[in-house]
């Protein structure tokens, strides 16, 4: 039995430092484009398909970063990485008809979908643009700019958010949250689990695009969600 564990720890090792080492190199457009092509159709529902321990931590990830973002009335809001519009109904509700949302993703299948989301509502004040997030023009002087989701997936994740940064107006809001790997003590011997993952639905946790906001907003703040799997930051764009 002690040799079946040993063996068993040693093979669990060797997988994890296999997927490390492969999990940057995975994560190419091809992939990506095949991944979302495949998943596009019903891709908003994986918020309620994910339930662990009865609860719904892309739910929770969702209302923390909007609550982050504190958006009203008549703001104007760039949503990059939108996907399938997830994150629009809690956008709308809160921007109302005196808002403007404007939506960029890379895939052409996502906004389909995202685009019957925008159709059911009967919302006219949404722009979808299909655009590389890190190359986007979405416009200038936008009150709000919130990425979630993504940021663990887009390539050059960095230049994505440089172009959202520069979109986004003096004193206007910089909102992310998604998942990563977990600081928690209890989470290491886990570990290789996050690795595996990010393998199978071509994400990288190893990310830390909080880092690269707090190093520009000085009142950055950063919520931990779900045991550290999932997070939601914050900050404004100073003068």
């Amino acid at each position: 039995m002690k040799r079946q564990f040993w063996i068993g720890l040693v093979a669990g090792l060797a997988l994890a430092s296999v997927l490390r080492q492969t999990r940057a190199t995975a994560l190419t457009q091809s992939r990506l484009d095949d991944y979302y092509r495949r998943r596009a159709r019903g891709y908003n529902d994986t918020d309620t398909q994910v339930n662990l321990l009865g609860r719904y931590p892309r739910l929770e990830m969702r209302e923390a970063v909007m609550r982050l973002a504190a958006l009203k009335p008549g703001d104007k809001v760039l949503d990059f990485a939108c996907g399938a519009g997830a994150n629009f109904p809690y956008i709308m509700e809160r921007i109302g008809p005196t808002g403007q949302l404007v939506a960029v993703d890379y895939s052409a299948d996502m906004l389909a979908e995202a685009r019957k989301v925008i159709d059911a509502h009967g919302w006219t004040n949404v722009e979808l643009i299909q655009s590389d997030a890190a190359t986007m023009q979405p416009g200038t002087d936008f009150d709000v700019v919130l990425c979630t989701l993504g940021l663990v997936v887009i390539p050059r994740h960095e230049q994505a958010m440089q172009q959202a940064w520069d979109a986004l107006k003096t004193g206007g809001t910089y909102a992310i949250a998604d998942i990563s790997e977990s600081e928690e003590w209890y989470a290491r011997p886990i570990g290789w689990l996050m690795s595996f993952l990010d393998f199978v639905i071509i994400t990288d946790t190893t990310r830390r695009p909080w880092e690269w906001l707090a190093a520009r907003c000085p009142d950055f703040r950063r919520e931990s969600l779900f045991f550290g799997y999932f997070y939601a930051a914050a900050g404004h764009k100073p003068a």
